[in-house]
């Protein structure tokens, strides 16, 4: 399970169904030992690309979760009369038997040498943790992260009218048409959720720091009409999230 909580939540823990683009820049921050809310502008849009597709089907689940009412610090022992419950949305598979929750996430970068030092830690033969700050942990211990297959793609720019099978989760505001005719039964299943892309040095959202995304929770590929997209060696079609 995983739980990206939105920054407006208070008495309810809402959740994203993905990782925010602030939330990657965390992670890849983190990999890379950068101190905690010293990396923004190195991530900003302007200098850093992020692009991320849902690879196996998805659903949220709502659970109702004790957890501790801190008032004092002697509360953090657990010694509260009272815990607090919280009604808190959990991104789970859809197949919960089976299934697991799997993101593929796309980075580039102004500066080679990040590009240089994260592709050194992630493009390993094995399963595993290289970080050189903290853990892919999303949360406590039960909410591990790890990370595979990282590799190097090569990529190009390339603008189309007709429409084309996008991979990854799409831009609304680069978004002109969405063809659902001829589609396998159960292959789309649409959302549109505004995300946080990018913070300042203070930690707030910049002017261009929100987005809507369409997504699609199955984890296919969506056929659109799109202003332009990048086009992988690998024959994949992404956007990225700006």
């Amino acid at each position: 399970m995983a739980h990206f909580r939105k920054y407006y939540s208070n008495s309810s823990a809402l959740s994203y169904f993905i990782p925010p683009r602030t939330t990657v820049v965390g992670i890849l921050a983190g990999l890379l030992g950068k101190e905690r809310d010293t990396y923004y502008n190195e991530f900003s849009l302007k200098k850093c690309n992020i692009a991320l597709a849902i690879q196996s089907p998805i659903k949220k689940s709502i659970q109702k979760l004790n957890l501790l009412m801190i008032k004092s610090e002697k509360d953090f022992n657990g010694s509260a009369e009272y815990p607090s419950q919280t009604a808190t949305e959990l991104i789970i598979p859809q197949n919960l038997q089976k299934g697991y929750i799997d993101y593929q996430i796309w980075v580039t970068h102004e500066d080679d040498k990040i590009i240089n030092n994260l592709e050194n830690l992630i493009r390993k033969e094995f399963v595993g943790y290289f970080s050189k700050g903290i853990s892919v942990a999303l949360g406590t211990a039960y909410n591990l992260g790890w990370l595979e297959r990282g590799h190097i793609l090569e990529g190009k720019d390339v603008k189309e009218t007709s429409p084309i099978e996008i991979d990854s989760v799409i831009p609304q505001n680069y978004c002109g048409e969405i063809f659902i005719e001829g589609t396998a039964d159960g292959q789309y299943r649409l959302i549109k959720e505004e995300v946080p892309l990018e913070f300042d040095n203070d930690r707030k959202i910049t002017s261009r720091g929100l987005g809507n995304m369409i997504i699609n929770l199955t984890g296919q590929p969506v056929k659109a009409k799109v202003d332009s997209f990048v086009r992988l060696e690998d024959g994949k079609n992404i956007m990225w999230m700006e």
